[in-house]
């Protein structure tokens, strides 16, 4: 119980509805309707962060973000799939906005987001497949962003985003089909974030 309370104590990535890493993609969260994140930059502890993306409608996905203690930050946005992804035909489109209430020093941010799958075949095809996800975005949002979901496994995850300011990187491990432990680069800083999904559909 000490362990779970701990993670859930640490903090989260910057988040836009559901993310590679910072950029979102063209769906909402699935196939949870609750997901959590937490996590810490490495060597600043007093830069803890948590998220909560809530789905309430099958294709609208709301979230908020704190950021710090003393000097906090609260961001609200929220993400409407306009067409959901036909493996194999046709890629998932979203479009949300990022910032409500212009707090950030960024700003309030408009983006459209698609994402499209492609099996992981080989001599062992895997359970996940390669994702692709890009987007345009106005306001605080950046001008084009591209990443990638690569599964090694079954349950290692490369992850690889250009937010269109900066490269970022990292590795996931989903030890359940509930919980993801991720160690990025995000801007030159390591991070460690835990990431739980909640009340599966």
């Amino acid at each position: 119980m000490r362990w779970w309370i701990g993670l859930m104590l640490l903090g989260c990535l910057r988040g836009e509805a559901d993310r590679v890493l910072e950029i979102p993609t063209g769906r909402a969260i699935y196939p949870e309707r609750l997901r959590v994140e937490t996590g810490f930059w490495a060597r600043e502890p007093d830069t803890v962060r948590a998220s909560l993306h809530w789905l309430p409608l099958d294709r609208l996905e709301l979230y908020w973000e704190r950021t710090g203690f003393e000097n906090r930050t609260n961001l609200y946005g929220f993400q409407y799939t306009l067409f959901p992804e036909l493996a194999g035909y046709t890629p998932g489109v979203s479009v949300g906005v990022r910032d409500l209430g212009n707090s950030t020093r960024a700003g309030r941010g408009a983006y459209l987001a698609l994402s499209y799958s492609l099996p992981a075949l080989g001599a062992t095809p895997l359970d996940h497949d390669l994702r692709v996800h890009l987007g345009f975005g106005t306001g605080g949002m950046p001008d084009f962003f591209i990443g990638f979901e690569i599964p090694l496994n079954n349950s290692m995850f490369l992850l690889a985003e250009h937010t269109g300011r900066q490269l970022n990187a990292g590795l996931a491990w989903s030890p359940t089909n509930s919980a993801q432990v991720r160690v990025s680069v995000i801007g030159q800083r390591t991070v460690w974030s835990v990431v739980l999904r909640l009340w599966e559909q």
